[in-house]
Order: C-alpha cells, then sequence, then structure tokens
C-alpha cells in the first residue's frame, strides 16, 4: 500500500504539489478503463526519465507508467480506471536517478473522451519547471525560458498540436502566475507580450481547453545604472539632411537623405564623395516639400530594391522604386518605377514617410493635404488617401497589390490602401523591431502635439481623430464626438514646443537599459525625450535635455542595421546616441 505526504498549493491554471511518497507496483483494475496521452516538453533539462503514479478510490495499489524521453519530448499512454478523484503525480528523474521535478493533479476520468489537463511540475534542483499535458491536444510556448529586466518586454508565442499532430489555428488564453514579477498581454490568437515588473521568477501559461503550456521567465532588477546620454557627431555640412537609415542586415553603410533629391553613403563613418542617388531635378523642394524618405526593401541584399518617397515637380507626393547598381554604394537613377502619385492641394502637411513594417509591406504617411485646419475635413474621410497610412503590398502586383487583410479592403467606400486614418500630418512613425507595435508622431494645428500607438494585433482601420481632435482635446469645439476614435498615448502642448518629430523605440546594443524606451523630440525646442508603453499607456517619461542640450531643428531620427539610434538636424548635422 502506497502512503503519501501531500501539500498542496493552487493557483487558477496549475497545481503545484510536494509529495512524497512510497509505493509499490500495480494492481489490475477491475473497472472500466480510459487511455490517456501524457507527454511533457523536456528541452535541454537533464531529465532521462519520467514516471506517472495514479491513485484513488478503487485503486488497491499505486499504478506506475515509465514514459519514454526521446529528442527532448517525454511520451506515452497510460490506461486509468475510471472514477472521480483521480489524482495523477508525476516526477522527472536526472540519468542517475535523482528526482528533479515533481506535480500532481485530481481529475475524473470518464468512459471514452477525457478533456486534455496540464500539470505544472515544480523543480526541486532550481531548473526549469515542466508543464505536462495529459490528453490529446499539447500546448507549447516558445521561447521556452526567457529572462527580463524590469521595464523590458518579450514576445511569446504558443502552438496547439491536436492529436494527430496538426497545428491547430485557435486563440489560446494567457495568464502569469505571478503577475508581480510579469504581466502578459495577448497581442494576437496565439502571441503574447510579457511585461517584467518585478525581481524574481514566474511561469506565463498559454491555455487552450484543458490543455496548457507553459514558458518560465527571470526579471532582473536591472539595476544597472542608467546611462549618461551624449550626442556623437557623425557628419556634418549636409545639405538640409532630412532622414537616416540603413539597409537591412547591412553594418557598414548608413544612407542619409537630403531634402533638395540626393542621398549620400556613410562607410564605416566616413561620407562618401559621390552621391547613392541624385534625382535633384525630379524633386519640388522647400519647406515641408522635397525628397522625404527611404526605405530599402526586407530583401534588399537578394533584390537591391528600394523605395523613395518624394514632392514632384508638380507639388504632389511621389512615391517610387529604384535599383542599386552593381557597385552598393551607387544606385540607378533611371530604374525609376512610379508606384503611387497622390495629389497634393496645399503645399504642407505632406505626411513623408515610407518604411516597411514587420510584415514586409510597405507603409505610407501622407498628411492632410495641407493649409490649416484640414479645410477639405480629409483627416475623416476615409476615401481620400490623404491623412492616412497607407498599407501595400510591393512584391504582389504592378505596381502594387492591396493586401487582402487590409481593414478597408472589401468597403464600398473607404480605400482600400488606407491602414489607419485620422491624422493630420504623420511625419515620422515607426515599427519596434522587438513587438512590432507602431509609434506615430502626428504634427499637431495650433495647441498639441500627440503621438499614437497601435499594437501590432491590431486589425487596423483605427481612426485617430483629426480634425474632430487635436491631441485629447475637442479641436475648435467645446465639445465633440469622441466615438470610435483612438485618442493618443502622449500629447504635450505648444507652451513646451511646436512640431513632433516622431523617433524609435531604442532595440541597439551598446545602451541596454534603455532597451523599450520610444525617443521622440520636437523641432522648435530641440529637446529629445522618451517613454516606455505599458498596458498601452505611457509610463517613465524622462526628458533627456539635461544631459543632450536642445538641437535646433530635429528633422528625423534614424536607426542603422544594429538597431543605434541617430538625430538628424536641418542645419547639416547626423549624430549617433551613445553613452558619456
Amino acid at each position: 500500500m502506497m502512503q503519501c505526504r501531500t501539500e498542496v498549493f493552487l493557483t487558477t491554471l496549475a497545481v503545484w504539489i510536494t509529495l512524497a511518497c512510497a509505493g509499490e507496483g500495480p494492481t489490475v483494475p477491475t473497472q472500466e478503463e480510459a487511455t490517456l496521452a501524457v507527454s511533457a516538453s523536456v528541452g535541454a533539462l537533464n531529465v532521462a526519465s519520467v514516471v506517472v503514479q495514479v491513485s484513488g478510490s478503487g485503486i488497491a495499489d499505486t499504478l506506475v507508467f515509465q514514459l519514454a524521453v526521446a529528442n527532448g519530448v517525454a511520451s506515452g499512454s497510460i490506461t486509468v480506471p475510471t472514477g472521480i478523484q483521480r489524482t495523477i503525480t508525476v516526477r522527472a528523474f536526472d540519468g542517475g536517478g535523482i528526482e528533479t521535478h515533481m506535480g500532481s493533479i485530481t481529475i475524473d476520468v470518464v468512459v471514452g473522451d477525457n478533456p486534455p489537463v496540464a500539470i505544472t511540475l515544480t523543480s526541486l534542483s532550481g531548473s526549469v519547471p515542466i508543464v505536462v499535458t495529459i490528453g490529446e491536444t499539447r500546448v507549447m510556448v516558445e521561447p521556452a525560458l526567457d529572462s527580463l529586466t524590469v521595464g523590458d518586454t518579450t514576445v511569446l508565442a504558443a502552438t496547439v498540436i491536436d492529436q494527430i499532430g496538426d497545428t491547430l489555428d485557435v486563440a489560446v488564453t494567457w495568464a502569469s502566475l505571478d503577475p508581480a514579477v510579469v504581466t502578459v498581454l495577448s497581442i494576437g490568437p496565439r502571441v503574447a507580450r510579457a511585461t517584467g515588473v518585478g525581481s524574481g521568477q514566474t511561469v506565463i501559461v498559454a491555455a487552450y481547453g484543458g490543455a496548457a503550456g507553459g514558458t518560465v521567465v527571470v526579471v532582473d532588477s536591472g539595476a544597472a545604472p542608467v546611462p549618461v546620454l551624449a550626442l556623437e557627431l557623425v557628419t556634418e555640412n549636409l545639405s538640409s539632411p532630412i532622414f537616416v537609415t540603413a539597409p537591412v542586415q547591412d553594418t557598414t553603410r548608413l544612407h542619409i537623405v537630403e531634402r533638395g533629391g540626393v542621398i549620400k553613403v556613410m562607410r564605416n563613418d566616413s561620407l562618401l564623395g559621390t552621391p547613392f542617388l541624385d534625382i535633384n531635378g525630379r524633386v519640388l523642394s522647400g519647406g515641408e516639400q522635397g525628397l522625404l524618405s527611404l526605405a530599402f526593401h526586407p530583401r534588399y541584399a537578394q533584390n537591391g530594391e528600394f523605395f523613395v518617397y518624394y514632392t514632384n515637380l508638380n507639388g504632389h507626393s511621389h512615391v517610387s522604386r529604384f535599383r542599386v547598381t552593381a557597385d552598393p554604394d551607387i544606385a540607378d537613377p533611371a530604374s525609376e518605377d512610379t508606384l503611387l502619385v497622390v495629389t497634393q492641394p496645399f503645399s504642407n502637411h505632406n505626411g513623408g514617410l515610407v518604411t516597411f513594417g514587420p510584415d514586409s509591406m510597405l507603409y505610407v504617411g501622407l498628411g492632410d493635404g495641407g493649409s490649416g485646419g484640414d479645410p477639405q475635413g480629409n483627416g475623416q474621410n476615409a476615401a481620400t488617401l490623404l491623412g492616412s497610412i497607407l498599407r501595400i503590398d510591393v512584391d504582389g502586383g504592378t505596381p502594387y497589390a492591396i493586401p487582402g487583410d487590409n481593414p478597408f479592403v472589401n468597403d464600398t467606400v473607404a480605400a482600400p490602401e488606407i491602414w489607419v486614418y485620422g491624422l493630420r500630418n504623420p511625419w515620422r512613425f515607426s515599427f519596434d523591431r522587438a513587438t512590432g507595435d507602431v509609434y506615430i508622431g502626428d504634427v499637431g494645428q495650433g495647441a498639441w502635439e500627440e503621438i499614437d500607438f497601435r499594437l501590432l494585433s491590431s486589425a487596423g482601420g483605427e481612426n485617430f481623430g483629426w480634425n474632430v481632435m487635436e491631441g485629447l482635446h475637442c479641436y475648435n469645439a467645446a465639445s465633440c464626438d469622441q466615438t470610435g476614435l483612438t485618442l493618443p498615448v502622449l500629447e504635450y502642448p505648444h507652451s513646451e514646443g511646436c512640431s513632433v518629430t516622431g523617433g524609435y523605440v531604442y532595440r541597439g546594443d551598446r545602451l541596454p537599459s534603455l532597451q523599450g524606451r520610444y525617443f521622440y523630440g520636437d523641432y522648435c525646442s530641440g529637446w529629445i525625450r522618451s517613454f516606455r508603453v505599458e498596458g498601452g499607456s505611457a509610463v517613465d517619461p524622462i526628458d533627456h535635455s539635461t544631459e543632450l542640450g536642445t538641437l535646433s531643428q530635429i528633422t528625423s531620427f534614424g536607426q542603422d542595421a544594429q538597431g543605434e539610434m541617430y538625430v538628424v538636424t536641418l542645419g547639416g548635422r547626423v549624430y549617433r546616441v551613445v553613452e558619456q
């Protein structure tokens, strides 16, 4: 007869058990039986064998089953007498026969199909816990182990596999077993973002039906001091530089866009004498018009394609594809392939950014068409491309295709290219390299500047409010209908600046304590600030003016291939953000 001492700790998704037992071999039950599949991913853990023990009313002696371990997975079948209150205990052992993990759950076993359940095995040796699935559906979470600092985030992905090995296209439910250490937010059917909020270790669980899988997340306090920042001059004497970027995976080159129609190359921090591209004769330049941005195709190393946004000689917004020559430092100006021309009714509010998202779609930012106050009502008119960010597939058609999952693709009135709208002048916007979330710096009218935020998991179609709203405030009215509007995550008044220059979430390696902080600036006041987004809100704001001073006319921020951050000023300088 088996004798056991049990201590049980319950959570909403797992049963944590300390169990000390000794027993004999199984007896042959007389009741009806059910066969249950048992599996666990043991990964790189030092687990050589897994034993399953079953006890309960009507079972004279504890049933004992050995699971085979192969390719990092322990799996097998157990035959269990049906009945209520069947206690299933799972133990893992290393190659020397020392027990490393243990856990237990009590369930009812019925004739026929039984819903899958999960047991979290606590570690007895300080290693990673193990999630065991009992039943035919398995949930696996990647990565199996992750580490964060407080305030940092990571993206987790779950895979649900049925009894015949097929992957299921279903949604999972996420939970953190200790929200004081890590919070978790679903950003897709099987994708979640985990944020470290306190020092310690916890398990993040993804559940579907009765099956669950987990990952261990260890959070460090991030006690390393926040670095004192500085601006390192990279180059100067440029002609109205307005944007800086780098080809994908090219760690030697930086491309600088000059408003007049020229793109220059810096190779290993040395400015080359011959321009990468010169289309000065095709560009109307001055004020908010000119050659405004550059985006390299995600497969630039293979196809040599890049895209530019400029104001053509008729004053209209022009998006074109070009190709590099056999010399990686020189493009072919004759290779221009026009994708899109958008008529601009006025000379200001052109938007100006082209960039690729994590989905390899090209995103194009367009202002409301200009003048003041949006006299044509373009911001709230989804039938026009103005006042919006477009999403197009440059590889799927000629000159482009409309992605099938665009929010207005089946709308009979709205333009199918539109991804989000209700924007005044989205001069600079960016995707977080780690999470895919988007940050939009939308230039305000006469009182407020704003930064809009959108999760990667959103299906698109957000209306950011202009010209019903300016920032969080009704525009030119005491009250307004805000139904269906997405309000900014941050605003600041014109007493602090006049024109927001959107930036990037820092994801470089040189300044690890700044990971996850979004940097932005103001064109007029010249300060640089940063914040983090947590739970959809801007938190932990920092004004970096004490360290960095103020700059005259910040036109853009930029990133190189390694995620390091740059600042561009209209007066002709490019700086790199570094530690003092």
